[in-house]
């Protein structure tokens, strides 16, 4: 049983008991040798003493424990199996961060946690208390901001990317060499998985992502007040995914039981009074608010409509403000003028971050109408309180399927292209940082455009550098930078930028990056992706998805490939910050046809870490991503590919997601789930 005393003297913890950065040259145990980014940390081997300051009644583990110190809270967490934890913590809470949507992803407020929590190979957690969930900022477990992982009850995913950085990296015990080489489809699960899918195409239209709600409704069977039900045999509290059909699908929201795949209940929302949705439909993908326990869905166009459902039953909410309707009368930002919603599509996933749900809008397919950039933002406890930010040049917009990014203050959007605009006049090909109801300072820290920009705008090019949506990256206290924003574009480029100060004191000048590396080819539409953040043994990385060569890659990939996932390694504080570190071949994707890649770790630090993605067959014959592959996210090599039943009609830019040991991805029609061995 170890102790920490707060009134015992501050004291530093022995070099022995700390993780090393990746970087540097350690032959010291594995299980010490780990990366925290989290602004203070104390290693505390198996049943020895510890010495800090800050109060733990104690702790228990079959391996050594660490206790992170993170924006005033503690985590505790196991370096190896079998984490048997007590923990009453003095500053907050333990495994819970202080609001709905902190980078931790907190469903609730600041508590103190008494409770013992075993966390089991398969995700979940047993206990005799009750641990703090940590949910709305994305995944509950593992899914502190600062890349370690929470101790908690939950793995739900609740908005794209699982956390507000939008790191897309998931915490999953038993996803490990050998045992992903025995990944199969589950057939039940996919077989009853499906729904309507009018109307839509694997490519350019663009489709919402699955997502997952861990604590579903508290009664067993189908729940009260529910539509579509075909789970009468659900469990009582049994998860549920989350899929969105498209365009003019109905229903156009299905939740799934997490066990059969069988409907737990299905809606249908419309943008107008005539049951239609300008053709638009949910292209965003929604989230999760657990506190509240509702679903937010956009709907479009002209007006556009957010709703607010149930995620118990599906019934919409239509009180209190409930659905919004976002139109020129509702929406305006200073010269920009006010929302033209006909001509504008909601392409990006949309983000909750401290009761402020964001949502970035660009145009339609092939640039017509009269569209800008916008992010806007409603406060969800007062939906009639509405801000937004617009660009000041035309077009412009944010098309990211991504969505925006945040560092748990700012939310980050990217712009694309315009025309022939003077630069003092202009938001193209930005990256740009908004608050609160998103108020926008120009200023060196707020915004970043690159120096390529005039080749990137029509009629040069069509190159938005929007296509792609940036993910944030904390690091250590004590960095310099104290942050980093990855930002793919169009055009075979991907920049690493000063997270606190986004052109590193450069702007109102282009340029400031502080790595511009050329990944793809750049005269061309190379890159619809977004980054996944993940810590292997040589230290963080940033992996992408590029479809389009000649490719940045350390040894060329065979002739012909089209598509092709990139780790790039990031070194914050040396130099180079970030190279190219492997590459792996992709049998399918290309151009506009693209599958971004997710990661695991078993730890939620740096153990097994695996990035996945759709891919070809095995034999990589036919295009289209209707099998799972998973590469060693230290060198790329290739530890599974699937053979069993093909996903077929995997959409554009559809991000899968790792829940209990399971990758599960939305199809157009129905859920793909793959798991060891099947199910």
């Amino acid at each position: 049983m170890a102790s920490v005393d707060a009134g015992s003297p501050k004291a530093e913890p022995d070099e022995d008991e700390l993780p090393h950065p990746p970087h540097a040259s350690s032959n010291k145990d594995p299980a010490s040798a780990r990366f925290f980014t989290h602004e203070a940390y104390l290693v505390v081997p198996a049943a020895s003493p510890t010495r800090g300051h800050t109060h733990i009644l104690g702790a228990e583990s079959a391996g050594p424990v660490a206790f992170v110190l993170m924006s005033g809270r503690i985590i505790a967490r196991a370096l190896g199996p079998g984490l048997l934890v007590t923990c009453a913590a003095a500053v907050a809470s333990c495994g819970s961060s202080p609001n709905k949507g902190s980078p931790s992803g907190s469903d609730g407020g600041p508590s103190t946690v008494d409770a013992t929590t075993t966390v089991d190979t398969d995700g979940s957690a047993e206990g005799d208390g009750s641990a703090a969930s940590a949910e709305a900022g994305g995944s509950e477990a593992g899914g502190s901001a600062e890349a370690g992982a929470v101790v908690t009850s939950s793995q739900s995913v609740l908005q794209r990317g699982n956390d507000i950085y939008r790191r897309a990296t998931f915490v999953e015990p038993a996803l490990m060499p050998p045992a992903v080489a025995m990944m199969a489809p589950d057939t039940t699960f996919n077989e009853n998985a499906t729904f309507p899918a009018n109307g839509v195409q694997t490519t350019n239209q663009g489709t919402a992502s699955v997502l997952y709600l861990q604590e579903g409704p508290t009664t067993a069977g189908c729940p009260s007040g529910a539509a579509g039900c075909t789970a009468t045999g659900r469990v009582a509290g049994a998860g549920m995914f989350f899929a969105f059909p498209a365009l003019a699908s109905n229903p156009n929201v299905v939740a799934f039981d997490e066990s059969t795949g069988l409907t737990t209940w299905s809606a249908h929302v419309t943008n107008n009074t005539n049951g239609t949705n300008g053709g638009d439909g949910i292209r965003g993908t929604p989230v999760i608010d657990p506190t509240t326990r509702r679903l937010f869905v956009v709907t479009g166009n002209g007006p556009h409509t957010v709703h607010a459902l149930s995620v118990d039953s599906g019934v919409e909410i239509t009180t209190g403000g409930w659905p919004v309707t976002l139109a020129s009368t509702t929406v305006s930002y200073g010269d920009a003028g006010t929302f033209n919603s006909p001509d504008q599509n909601q392409h990006g996933a949309l983000l909750l971050l401290n009761d402020i749900l964001y949502i970035p809008f660009g145009g339609e397919y092939g640039d017509g109408g009269q569209y800008l950039g916008w992010i806007v933002a409603i406060d969800t406890t007062n939906p009639t309180s509405i801000g937004a930010w617009a660009t000041r040049s035309p077009r412009s917009g944010i098309w990211g399927s991504g969505g925006l990014a945040s560092d748990g203050t700012y939310v980050f959007g990217v712009t694309g292209d315009t025309t022939s605009e003077p630069r003092n006049v202009s938001d193209s090909q930005e990256v740009v940082r908004v608050t609160g109801l998103a108020q926008f300072t120009r200023d060196e820290a707020s915004v970043f455009f690159p120096t390529e920009w005039t080749g990137w705008d029509k009629p040069t090019g069509d190159l938005d550098f929007g296509a792609s949506t940036p993910a944030f990256v904390p690091l250590p206290a004590g960095s310099n930078p104290p942050s980093l924003l990855i930002a793919p574009a169009k055009a075979g480029r991907l920049f690493v930028l000063n997270g606190a100060d986004l052109s590193a004191g450069t702007y109102p000048n282009a340029g400031g990056a502080l790595a511009d590396i050329v990944v793809a080819n750049t005269t061309a539409e190379s890159m619809y992706t977004a980054p996944t953040i993940y810590t292997s043994s040589s230290g963080l990385h940033a992996a992408i998805n590029a479809g389009d060569g000649p490719f940045g890659c350390p040894t060329a990939p065979p002739n012909g490939t089209n598509e092709v996932v990139l780790s790039i390694s990031l070194q914050p504080g040396q130099s180079p910050i970030a190279q190219v570190a492997w590459c792996a071949v992709n049998s399918a994707g290309g151009g506009h046809l693209n599958y971004p890649p997710i990661s695991t770790t078993t730890d939620g630090v740096s153990g097994n870490p695996i990035v996945w993605f759709l891919s070809g067959p095995a034999d990589g014959g036919v295009a289209g991503g209707n099998q799972l592959t998973g590469v060693d996210g230290q060198d790329g090599s290739v530890l599974v590919r699937t053979t069993g039943a093909p996903c077929t009609d995997v959409p554009s830019m559809s991000f899968p997601i790792a829940v209990k040991n399971r990758i599960v991805v939305a199809a157009l029609g129905h859920l793909c789930s793959w798991s060891i061995n099947g199910q």
